[in-house]
C-alpha cells in the first residue's frame, strides 16, 4: 500500500467512526439509555483520530502535503463528514501530483 492510499483510507476510516459515535452511538446513550454504544464506540474513534493525526504527520514530513494540507486534513477530522471531504480532496491532490 502506498503512503497516498494510506492517507486517504485513514481519512475514510477516522470519519466513518465519527460519524458513527456522532449520528448513532450519541443518541442511542441520549434518546434510549444505552450508554454501552458511547463506551464502546468512542475509544474506537478515539484509536482511530490518534491513528490518523499519526499517518498526517508522517505524510507531512514525507513532504506527501504541505503544512496547510496537513492542517485542513486535522480540522475536517474533528467535524463529523468533514474526513470524507478531505478524503475527496486528497484523492485529487493526488490524481494532480501536487501538494
Amino acid at each position: 500500500m502506498t503512503s497516498e492510499q494510506e492517507l486517504r483510507y485513514a481519512a475514510i476510516a477516522e470519519a466513518v467512526t465519527l460519524v458513527t459515535l456522532v449520528c448513532i452511538a450519541v443518541p442511542l446513550k441520549r434518546i434510549a439509555d444505552i450508554p454501552a454504544a458511547t463506551s464502546i464506540l468512542g475509544p474506537i474513534h478515539g484509536a482511530m483520530f490518534l491513528f490518523f493525526v499519526w499517518i498526517v504527520i508522517r505524510s507531512w514530513a514525507e513532504g506527501l502535503i504541505n503544512g496547510i494540507g496537513a492542517g485542513r486534513l486535522l480540522i475536517g477530522a474533528v467535524i463529523p463528514f468533514g474526513g470524507f471531504i478531505n478524503e475527496r480532496w486528497l484523492n485529487t491532490q493526488f490524481a494532480q501530483g501536487a501538494n
